[in-house]
């Protein structure tokens, strides 16, 4: 037999060519054996370990899943993270290879730092009596190896959108300047979802081949090895490319390239062999997709492409011209590329796929049709009963929408969203304002120990489809989740498997809304500190809660914003991964660590986790709004704006991504922008006060109060809050209206605002109309929240500007201009400047209230410099009065 690589007679009859010193004829197997590509090359028992076998002390073996070169692979629990892994247990023989096993260590320690939804997850590589094993991620799904044999080949769609989400996997893997060296189907798996995961990356190993990874080897099947690869030369992530060109090839035909039957793959012919295009065999492959594979598929590197990156966006350019429909893949690759899939635990192993009956790829298979899309929110309750009982009104919904959401094909509004709908809401309003079909609503009645609960689901014309009532205790209702929810979704035509998810106390739900309540400010204002209060009650009550922990772990997380004590931000680290562990799945969790790691500076591992809370939630507006408020809060603010962006592109129709992007413009300074954005949420929520407040706040900051007058004056008919009161109040200061501003700012105090600004505003007021006694009185109250807050955070510059606002209107001018020296730092924000300036203007200090002016204006700030009376003076100096007009 010729020789498979250089071509030379192999007179041995063994593996070893002696011409070219490699693994001819262990090769040349390989290519006979289609569909075993890593079958391996010794024996193995039917099963080294049964079922409940306790491995190590900490895995529990569940089952034996595929048996490959490297050797056996088993489904197991890690009972110390509680969940689902895949062992893949290293031959003994293998294990004598000190060499091997030490580089391949170092591979498996570079594997660890790939974080990517479409890249397996490596855990680690450990040892257990002598028996060598690597942890991974476990996945219930299909090999593409074993898709093709079912399917044959794959249309040209369903071929990009598993390509491009391997282009992903790949980018991330090269910048950690790993090369795959054996891409192949066997080594990409793809989940019920349609997900597509890269597994093996940076540990291709032959049985037989010493040379593990040192330069010079051959890894790696092959039919799907690079020019270079197979002729031992020096790799770069253009030989991965080459493969993923042989996987494309494969998937659009069915067939390996270049398909003439002949017994040498494509690499390993004379130099002016070509392949044909796909469309030779398939007519409806499109002739961009052939130049892509093509150009894959050259034989000198330097004319592929130079990276998966730019690899996937040829495949995108060509998904365009596709009739619309939904695409599996990844929106763009910069640092760690994001994916919309959804990716489970996966099972590592060249050819260790774990295998399903009547598996079907729904999302990229022709099959019989699947029932139209069901989108639904839930809405709060109205609740008749006594207070202690409110909670439920909120509760059921809650627990309601996450029953909903567990059901395949069900997208549910999240709560955050729907939340801020009453029940008295016309549904039709809600379904278009949040784009689903559906409304859920109802009433909750209690009457001393029973509870009555009536449902009603809406079609977005308003019509009732399905209705319920139930009675019972409190908690019963809560247990009856799951029921409810197959009774809605069998009554749209859904007809799911039973749902059966863990059940919650009603004690630890009520916390749990509770903390949701003051983390996000609903209907209160935030606060962290009881927000991480009643999370820790939450899991107190039910400490398998993940979703409990991440929110522990983002009350943590914005303590330490304001308090700088390391513990706190490592405590909410520990909570957030521990979430994750509970619950893998949860998109909550994933953020939370996002936003975590991005505070830390990890900026790559930060995208990662937030990619997978998107991919875990790719419909979900208020994730992308979680994401794009980090971003925002640490001076990112590109990455800030095209996630607020994608929050309304996923649902224009709600008013909160509009008003949530127009605060973040007005943070910035871009009254236009801002402004536009607010007249958007008035005509989306008419009846609502906040589009009102927000747009009478950008003229306040433009220096024009009286246009902001009738849109709070609206917005306190329709509710009155404090805010609406405190920026009316701002508006009659910047008039001159002193007696009205205090009568807003006494207003706001009356419902509810606790603030430190709402009292030293109301002094303000009361000492330009020189009610003196009084002013002094508001003033202490100020001063005294004020040095609280700075009790709990030292470090908090804007609080301490305020404080010597404060200081310098009750008279005390030595200490205010102290602590506006001490918060005006170099490093100081405009909006501090603009505090500091104040302070000193009110103390007569004009020439330090001028520079600090200045500073504010260069520094983006306005805010009211141009209708302030303390500033008057200021106003008159050149400098600031050319930098107005500039603005």
């Amino acid at each position: 037999m010729d020789c498979a690589l250089c071509g030379a007679p192999d007179t041995t009859g063994g593996d070893l060519c002696p011409a070219c010193e490699r693994l001819s004829s262990s090769f040349t197997r390989t290519l006979d054996q289609a569909r075993d590509p890593t079958g391996p090359a010794h024996p193995l028992p039917a099963s080294a370990f049964d079922p409940g076998h306790a491995f190590g002390g900490r895995y529990t073996i569940v089952e034996l899943v595929g048996a490959g070169g490297m050797g056996q692979v088993y489904k197991a629990i890690d009972k110390r993270l509680n969940r689902t892994v895949a062992l893949k247990l290293i031959r003994p023989g293998l294990q004598t290879r000190l060499d091997a096993l030490r580089r391949f260590r170092r591979e498996l320690s570079l594997a660890q730092q790939v974080s990517h939804p479409n890249v397996c997850r490596v855990h680690d590589l450990g040892e257990v009596e002598g028996a060598l094993y690597i942890s991974m991620e476990f996945v219930h799904g299909q090999a593409l190896e074993d898709l093709l044999r079912s399917m044959g080949h794959l249309s040209p769609r369903q071929t990009v959108a598993i390509a491009r989400q391997v282009c992903a996997g790949l980018q991330a893997v090269h910048e950690q300047r790993i090369v795959h060296r054996d891409l192949k189907p066997a080594n990409v798996m793809v989940d019920r979802a349609g997900h597509a995961v890269l597994m093996d990356f940076g540990m291709a190993y032959h049985p037989a081949d010493d040379r593990l990874t040192s330069e010079g080897s051959v890894l790696g099947t092959l039919a799907y090895l690079s020019p270079e690869h197979a002729r031992g030369q020096a790799l770069d992530p253009r030989s991965d490319i080459y493969a993923l060109g042989v996987v494309l090839f494969e998937m659009l035909t069915g067939r390996r390239p270049p398909a003439d039957d002949g017994p040498l793959p494509l690499a390993l012919r004379e130099t002016g062999a070509t392949c044909p295009p796909p469309s030779r065999f398939f007519p409806e492959v499109p002739a961009a997709l052939d130049e892509v594979v093509l150009r894959c598929l050259e034989r000198d590197p330097a004319r592929r492409f130079p990276s998966a990156a730019e690899l996937e966006q040829a495949l995108a350019r060509t998904a365009a011209a596709f009739p619309t429909t939904l695409i599996t893949a990844p929106r763009e690759i910069v640092t760690a590329p994001p994916s919309r899939g959804k990716r489970r635990a996966l099972l590592g192993g060249a050819a260790a796929a774990v295998l399903l009956a009547g598996f079907v790829l729904a999302r990229l298979l022709p099959g019989p049709p699947a029932p139209g899309p069901f989108s639904v929110a839930v809405v709060p309750l109205a609740h008749e009963g006594p207070r202690e009982s409110a909670y439920l009104r909120e509760v059921i919904p809650l627990v309601l929408g996450d029953a909903l959401r567990a059901a395949p094909g069900a997208e549910v509004a999240p709560f955050a969203s729907s939340r801020g709908f009453s029940p008295r809401e016309d549904p039709r309003s809600v379904a278009g304002q949040l784009g689903v079909g559906h409304v859920l609503g109802g009433r909750i009645t209690v009457r001393e120990s029973r509870a009555t609960l009536a449902l009603v689901l809406t079609d977005r014309e308003g019509r009732a489809v399905w209705s319920s009532a139930r009675a019972g205790a409190a908690p019963d209702l809560l247990a009856e989740a799951d029921g409810l929810a197959e009774a809605v979704l069998e009554a749209v035509g859904r007809r799911p498997p039973a749902l059966r998810r863990p059940s919650r106390s009603a004690r630890a739900l009520e916390l749990y809304l509770q903390g949701q309540t003051f983390l996000e400010g609903w209907d209160v204002e935030r606060n962290d500190a009881r927000a991480e209060e009643a999370f820790r009650g939450a899991v107190a009550a039910d400490e398998g809660f993940a979703p409990a922990r991440a929110g522990l772990a983002r009350a943590l997380y914005r303590l330490y914003r304001e308090t700088k004590d390391p513990r706190l931000v490592e405590q909410a680290q520990a909570e957030a991964e521990r979430a994750i562990a509970l619950a893998p799945s949860l998109p909550e969790a994933h953020l939370a660590l996002g936003v975590i790691r991005l505070a830390r500076g990890r900026s790559v591992e930060a995208a990662a986790a937030f990619q997978r809370a998107e991919a875990l939630a790719p419909a979900d507006d208020n994730v992308c709004r979680e994401i794009a408020n980090a971003y925002a809060s640490l001076g990112r603010p590109a990455e800030a704006e095209r996630l607020f962006q994608r929050a309304i592109d996923l649902r224009p129709g709600y008013w909160e991504n509009h008003s949530e992007k127009g605060v973040f413009h007005l943070q910035q300074g871009q009254l236009e922008q801002a402004g536009g954005l607010f007249d958007r949420v008035i005509s989306l929520r008419a009846d609502g006060d906040i589009g009102y407040v927000n747009r009478a706040t950008v003229h306040l900051w433009g220096g024009d109060p009286a246009a902001a007058e009738p849109l709070l004056l609206t917005a306190l008919r329709l509710n009155p809050t404090a805010q609406a009161h405190t920026n009316l109040g701002f508006v009659y200061y910047a008039l001159g209206r002193f007696e009205e501003a205090a009568r807003e700012y006494r207003a706001a105090t009356e419902s509810g605002a606790t603030g430190a600004e709402a009292y030293g505003s109301l002094g303000d007021a009361l000492r330009q109309m020189g009610r003196r006694a009084e002013a002094r009185a508001a003033y202490a109250r100020a001063i005294e929240l004020a040095e609280e807050r700075l009790r709990v955070n030292p470090r908090d510059d804007t609080m301490r500007g305020g404080l010597a606002m404060f200081l310098a209107g009750a008279g005390r001018c030595p200490e205010a201009g102290d602590e506006a020296r001490r918060a005006a730092g170099p490093a100081a924000s405009a909006d501090v400047d603009y505090y500091a300036a104040v302070a000193f203007a009110i103390c007569g200090g004009r020439a330090e209230a001028v520079r600090l002016a200045v500073r504010a204006l260069d520094g983006g700030s306005v805010a009211d410099l141009r209708t302030n009376p303390d500033l008057a003076g200021v106003r008159d100096d050149p400098e600031v009065r050319r930098r107005l007009e500039q603005d």
